[in-house]
């Protein structure tokens, strides 16, 4: 699938510069960066990758394709996000009880009911594509509870300090790992991304039986338990960047995986 034209370099520096100074007017807002927080930006995620996914597919067209269709979706998203987030934060200072990470997953799932509903009417909702679509996070789930329970088995620690956000972490990269073995091997899409080329080309070299993307499958499962290995430290020390190092592995594997998954199946 051929995506839309790369935006010139005076736009990628606003985009960017957009994200990154609305990071910084929610770092002078004083947002807590807490567990809570990161689990509630969690829709977002999923947003960026629909985003992503239906630039691509050509659901949208112009300046706005060429943006959310590259890499600069992410810094798009983070800015789609923190603006009313910041917004919300600013107003609800005025409530004796504000809840910031409240004000993150409302306007997550607020935006991800109406795109995920326009993704199925864009898309091709048929049972060959849906039952991919059901079933990849139901197999990411088991993939993640293996991973786990080795990990309750030699890295207990890491896993009792990084709690709800290391068992997020390990669940979106093996979301994205099924999500590509699933296109590539299930669905027959070709390895067009260089990562997942690769794999194909390793693949090729080893034992036969386990699908050509296996050595990709296992660089990302070895990603998220050595992240959650490295974060369990940090939390203890610095909380706010462990939390942060999680939640951008975490995003890592939610917007990729999302935009794989849909790429080969409702928006092929």
């Amino acid at each position: 699938m051929v995506g839309p034209a790369t935006p010139d370099v005076a736009v990628t520096a606003a985009v960017a510069g957009g994200g990154v100074v609305v990071a910084g007017f929610l770092a002078a807002a004083g947002v807590p960066v807490e567990r809570r927080t990161v689990l509630a930006a969690t829709p977002w995620m999923v947003v960026g990758g629909l985003l992503h996914t239906l630039a691509i597919a050509g659901a949208y067209d112009g300046l706005p394709a060429g943006i959310l269709g590259s890499a600069l979706a992410a810094p798009a998203a983070v800015a789609i996000a923190g603006l009313p987030w910041l917004a919300l934060v600013q107003i609800g200072r005025v409530r004796p009880r504000a809840d910031p990470a409240g004000y993150l997953a409302a306007t997550g799932g607020g935006a991800l009911v109406p795109l995920l509903a326009a993704t199925v009417l864009f898309g091709r909702a048929t049972v060959a594509t849906v039952v991919p679509v059901v079933l990849t996070p139901v197999i990411a789930a088991i993939v993640t509870a293996v991973v786990v329970f080795v990990l309750g088995l030699s890295a207990a620690p890491a896993i009792a300090t990084t709690r709800s956000l290391g068992l997020l972490v390990v669940y979106a990269q093996a979301f994205h790992a099924v999500a590509i073995a699933v296109a590539v091997d299930g669905l027959g899409t070709a390895a067009e991304a260089p990562l997942t080329a690769l794999a194909t080309d390793l693949a090729a070299m080893g034992p036969e039986g386990f699908g050509s993307v296996w050595p990709l499958v296992a660089a990302k499962l070895a990603v998220a338990v050595l992240t959650l290995v490295v974060a369990g430290r940090v939390v203890e020390r610095r909380p706010v960047a462990g939390y942060l190092l999680l939640g951008v592995v975490a995003a890592l594997g939610i917007g990729p995986g999302v935009a794989t998954l849909l790429a080969a199946t409702l928006l092929a």
